[in-house]
C-alpha cells in the first residue's frame, strides 16, 4: 500500500537523493584515494640495499672531507668503491656545496622548490624525484651539521613521483570535475524526458492536437515519467475529441439552419411581393436584412468549422509568396481605387509549404477588415529573416484599445466601436484568420501601426 501511495513520484525522489549520496561518496573518493597513495608513499622509507648504500657514502664522504685540511672542493672525486650514482652535498639554506659532477641549470632551478626543502628536511632518508631527476638521501655529514650528502642519477619519473608531487590545487580541481560531470549527468536524465514532455505540449498549445509522445519513446524512459507521457497522451486525445466534437455539432447546428432559414426569406419575398401595406413594408425589409445576416453568420461559422477538413483534404504546397498574394493584391488595389483609399503593397521572395485556402483566407479577411476601418490607406509588406517570413498589414484607422488586442481572434468578438458602427462585421473574420494561421504553423499577432491604426504580422517558416 505505501508503495501505491508513493507512486513514480516517490521512486523519482529516492533516485534523485540516492544520486546525490553517489556523488558526494564519488567525489570523497576522488580525493581520499590520491592522499592515501601519497601518504602510503611518503611513509615509505628507502630499500635496505639503498639506505646502506646512502650511508656507505656518507661515511666515505666525511673521511675525504676529514683528509682536506683545506678549503672544501667543488668535485667530489678520488673515492675507493664506485657507486651508480652521483654525489652532491647541499646545506639547509638549499646551496649546493659541492658535487661530483656539475649540475645541469634545469635541475639547479629546481633546488629551490618546496618539494626540495621538505626533502631536504626529512630525518630519514628517501627517494625524490626532481627535474628528471632521482635523488636517494639525506645523510647528515659529521663533517659540518649543515651539510646533506644527497645521491643522485638521472632518471624518468616513476608513477609514485607522479603522486608525490601531487599540489593541493589539483585535489580541487579534481572535486570541481567530478561533481561538475555528476551533476551534469543528473540534470541531463532529467531533463531529457522533461524537454520532450515540454516539446510536447508546445505542439499541442500551438493547436497540433494529434501531436502524441511516440511509444516507443516512451518504452525507452524510465518508470517515473513513463506514467506522465501516458496521461499526456491521454489529456491530448480528449482535448482532440472535445474541440473535432465541438466542430461536428457546429457545423451540423450550421447545416440544420440552413433549410428553415431558406424557407424564411422565401416566405418573407412572398410577403412582401403580396404586400400592399406602406407601414408593414419596412418590418418586412428589416426582417429581410436580418434573415440577411444570420445567413452570414451560418455561412461563415461553416467555414470555421469545416476549414482544417477542407485544408487536409485539399494538402499543403510549396508556393512563393509572391505567387500566393499577386491575385490577392491586384483585387486589393482595386478595390481601394473604389474606395478612394491608397493601396501600397511590397512582396520578397521566399517560398512556403502551406494550405493554400485558407492561408489566402487569412490574409484576405485581415486586409477586408483594414479597408472597413482605414481613413485613407492600407499597407501590405513582407520581411524576411533567415527561418520565418512575416507578412504585416496596416491601416492608419482608429485603431484598437490595448486591452482587446488579445481578444481580437476569439469567435463572434467585436470591440467597443465595431458593435456601434455600420462597418462593424460578424466577428468571425479574425477567428477564422487565426484558425487558418493555426493550421499553417504560423503565428498571429496584433500591435499599433506608427499611423495609428491597426497592424496585423504573420509569421510562417520559410521552406527549406
Amino acid at each position: 500500500m505505501l508503495k501505491d501511495k508513493l507512486g513514480t513520484m516517490g521512486s523519482f525522489n529516492l533516485k534523485v537523493l540516492g544520486w546525490f549520496w553517489l556523488t558526494l561518496l564519488v567525489c570523497l573518493l576522488s580525493i581520499a584515494i590520491p592522499a592515501s597513495i601519497i601518504s602510503k608513499l611518503d611513509e615509505n622509507t628507502l630499500e635496505s640495499r639503498e639506505a646502506t648504500l646512502v650511508t656507505k657514502a656518507a661515511l666515505q664522504v666525511d673521511q675525504y672531507l676529514q683528509s682536506r685540511t683545506g678549503r672544501v672542493p667543488r668535485r667530489l672525486n678520488g673515492f675507493k668503491f664506485k657507486i651508480p650514482y652521483q654525489l652532491m652535498i647541499v646545506d639547509t639554506d638549499l646551496n649546493v656545496v659541492a658535487s661530483s659532477i656539475p649540475i645541469r641549470n634545469n635541475l639547479r632551478e629546481q633546488l629551490g622548490g618546496n618539494a626540495f626543502w621538505q626533502f631536504i628536511h626529512q630525518t630519514q632518508p628517501r627517494q625524490i624525484n626532481v627535474a628528471w631527476t632521482r635523488m636517494i638521501g639525506p645523510v647528515a655529514l659529521s663533517t659540518n651539521p649543515d651539510w646533506r650528502l644527497i645521491l643522485w642519477r638521472p632518471e624518468r619519473p616513476q608513477f609514485s613521483d607522479i603522486f608525490r608531487n601531487f599540489p593541493l590545487w589539483s585535489m580541487v580541481v579534481i572535486f570541481l570535475v567530478v561533481t561538475t560531470v555528476m551533476s551534469w549527468l543528473l540534470v541531463r536524465y532529467i531533463a531529457r524526458p522533461l524537454n520532450r514532455l515540454g516539446k510536447a505540449f508546445s505542439e499541442v498549445g500551438h493547436g497540433r492536437l494529434a501531436h502524441r509522445v511516440k511509444e516507443d519513446e516512451i518504452n525507452k524512459t524510465d518508470g517515473q515519467f513513463v506514467k506522465l507521457f501516458r496521461q499526456f497522451n491521454e489529456m491530448a486525445s480528449k482535448i482532440e475529441a472535445l474541440i473535432k466534437n465541438q466542430k461536428r455539432q457546429s457545423a451540423d447546428i450550421s447545416h440544420e439552419l440552413r433549410t428553415p432559414l431558406t424557407r424564411l426569406q422565401m416566405t418573407l419575398a412572398l410577403l412582401r411581393n403580396k404586400n400592399h401595406d406602406h407601414d408593414l413594408t419596412s418590418l418586412l425589409e428589416r426582417a429581410e436584412k436580418e434573415s440577411e445576416t444570420l445567413n452570414l453568420h451560418i455561412q461563415r461559422l461553416s467555414e470555421l468549422t469545416t476549414l482544417e477538413a477542407r485544408a487536409i483534404q485539399e494538402g499543403k504546397q510549396v508556393l512563393t509568396v509572391s505567387s500566393l498574394l499577386y491575385e490577392l493584391c491586384e483585387d486589393a488595389a482595386f478595390e481601394a481605387k473604389e474606395l478612394g483609399m491608397s493601396w501600397h503593397h511590397q512582396i520578397g521572395e521566399g517560398k512556403l509549404q502551406v494550405f493554400e485556402e485558407p492561408f489566402l483566407m487569412a490574409i484576405e479577411n485581415v486586409v477586408r477588415n483594414a479597408f472597413k476601418y482605414a481613413r485613407s490607406a492600407v499597407t501590405l509588406q513582407t520581411v524576411l529573416d533567415d527561418k520565418y517570413i512575416s507578412i504585416v498589414v496596416s491601416d492608419d484607422g482608429p485603431g484598437v484599445a490595448p486591452n482587446e488586442l488579445d481578444k481580437l481572434t476569439g469567435a463572434f468578438y467585436r470591440t467597443d466601436d465595431a458593435r456601434h458602427s455600420e462597418t462593424g462585421g460578424l466577428g468571425l473574420g479574425l477567428a477564422i484568420a487565426a484558425e487558418s494561421v493555426r493550421l499553417n504553423d504560423g503565428e498571429l499577432l496584433f500591435s499599433h501601426a506608427k499611423e495609428g491604426g491597426l497592424q496585423v504580422s504573420f509569421r510562417f517558416p520559410l521552406y527549406r
